[in-house]
């Protein structure tokens, strides 16, 4: 009776867990409809237009960027640069959502192997999207601008995926199944560090230190790692000595000195962390997870154990990457990281965090022998209310930091803006915008402003000035001389 009660429970369990990830997904999948093209979408179109589809991927590497990978898919799979700023438009976003959860599963059935079914796995990737969703800096950045979408989320993802690969070459005995794991290892690294900078450092980093770190246990060459961490060297190379990139760096002004910099990327860094653990969930949700951990721990050919061998080194790599790309943000441009590369940290975080924490478990667990673990009922349900809780009412405290946007659940935020009308009166807006920009109108255009749109979707939109770069790009696009929205009511305009 008691085994029958508890397995009722436990599928009682599984199924809200997996009716809260599919909610949870549902809003952003829903808003695809609404999402239109703002920015560098425009000027993409543009320059492909004046330079071809092939001619703007040497265009890019040669003027503005080493991330080949980024222009190739620019170049040739960027719906605007065919015309597509609606439907098609909101298919690619749909798209790249639903890889979220399918690049989860993919990573996660790579460490595991066969430990796990295939509906556990995929609960499992839900919930994990779940909490990418719920705090990441910015929804709009990620998932509703393509041009960042190609550029920082799809690279990421594939760095799950790059990671599972290198577990399963860790772990696999035979010698063909090694060499064909380290080969498209090799081969994901080098479409990973074309994507952007915050997603080939951290490769870098990792995959030199694994080389070194190997060898020197091995008290000879690790050739296969030696070998990677030479792919990845390699590919950063073409990144960042590309011709592209002194030509960006020589239109930017730094304003900052190298300590000065040091200091302003430490301190973000250290905002960044708390944001991310100062609600309490990742804590609460990895004592949950320990009774797992253990199991999986009894496993050692998993590729997850093969990963979680060395926590020391996770911490200082996660540490010196922070820390780094904090400080070159800042040297740079002078400006702070923005939210779009935040995303990828986030995620990497995530990923981080849990093999991170399982790493240093497993020391503990072999050094002290332990071989059974169970989480106090009382504490189990302590933590899982304080999880709902959080996620209900956390964004209406100052859990993660100072400001509001600190503090936002993207998810309440996402239902907000598709049930409360923002994201329909958002897609009318523009819809009728391009269809007035069509028209006969005259060459110089002063459009309306768009009404309190959502944030979820919209990253940008015009200036005030027709002479800003993004107003250019869209009035090429439109084929008009120059366009502007007039400036923002004040707040005696708005007195009746």
């Amino acid at each position: 009776m008691k085994t029958a009660l508890s397995a009722s429970r436990f599928r009682l369990g599984t199924w809200l867990l997996a009716a809260a990830a599919a909610l949870g997904l549902l809003p952003f999948l829903v808003l695809c409809w609404y999402a239109h093209p703002s920015a560098d979408d425009f000027l993409m179109a543009t320059q492909v237009d004046q330079n071809g589809h092939f001619g703007q991927i040497t265009y890019l590497y040669m003027q503005w960027t080493g991330r080949y990978t980024s222009a190739v898919l620019w170049a040739l799979l960027h719906p605007v640069t065919y015309g597509f700023i609606t439907e098609g438009y909101g298919a690619v976003c749909l798209l790249m959502i639903l890889a979220v959860p399918a690049a989860w599963y993919a990573l996660l059935r790579m460490l595991l192997g066969t430990q796990y079914g295939r509906w556990q796995l995929w609960l499992a990737s839900g919930l994990l999207t779940l909490l990418f969703l719920y705090q990441m800096p910015s929804t709009a950045e990620a998932f509703y601008w393509i041009t960042s979408n190609f550029n920082y989320l799809l690279p990421a993802l594939l760095s799950l995926i790059w990671l599972g690969a290198l577990g399963k070459h860790a772990s696999s005995t035979a010698a063909r199944s090694r060499r064909n794991w380290l080969v498209a290892a090799c081969l994901l690294a080098v479409v990973i560090v074309g994507g952007n900078e915050t997603n080939a450092v951290p490769l870098l980093l990792g995959a030199g230190a694994f080389a070194i770190l190997c060898s020197l246990e091995q008290r000879r060459i690790a050739w296969p790692y030696v070998l990677l961490a030479l792919v990845v060297g390699a590919a950063c190379t073409a990144t960042f000595l590309a011709p592209g990139n002194f030509v960006r760096l020589d239109q930017s002004t730094r304003q900052y000195t190298v300590w000065q910099a040091l200091d302003k990327g430490g301190l973000a860094a250290y905002r960044l962390v708390v944001n991310w653990l100062g609600n309490g969930v990742l804590l609460a949700l990895t004592v949950l997870l320990a009774p797992v951990g253990i199991g999986l721990h009894k496993v050692p050919t998993l590729p997850l154990n093969r990963l979680a061998k060395r926590p020391l080194l996770m911490l200082v790599l996660m540490a010196v990457s922070l820390m780094f790309l904090m400080f070159v943000a800042f040297w740079t441009t002078s400006l702070a990281m923005p939210p779009r590369s935040k995303n990828v940290l986030y995620l990497f975080f995530l990923v981080w965090w849990f093999l991170h924490a399982y790493a240093w478990a497993r020391y503990g667990w072999s050094k002290l022998g332990v071989q059974r673990l169970a989480v106090p009922r009382a504490l189990q349900w302590g933590l899982i209310l304080w999880v709902v809780v959080v996620f209900a009412f956390g964004h209406t405290r100052r859990m993660r930091g100072r400001e509001p946007r600190d503090n936002a659940n993207n998810i309440v935020v996402a239902y907000r803006d598709w049930l409360g009308g923002a994201a329909a009166r958002y897609d009318r807006q523009l819809t009728a915008r391009y269809a007035y920009l069509r028209t006969a109108t005259p060459p110089d255009v002063m459009v309306e402003r768009l009404l309190d749109p959502p944030a979820t979707v919209l990253f940008s939109d015009l200036e005030t000035n027709p002479n800003d770069w993004a107003n250019q790009a869209y009035a090429e696009y439109f084929g008009k001389r120059s366009i502007r929205v007039p400036e923002p009511p004040t707040a005696d305009s708005r007195q009746p």
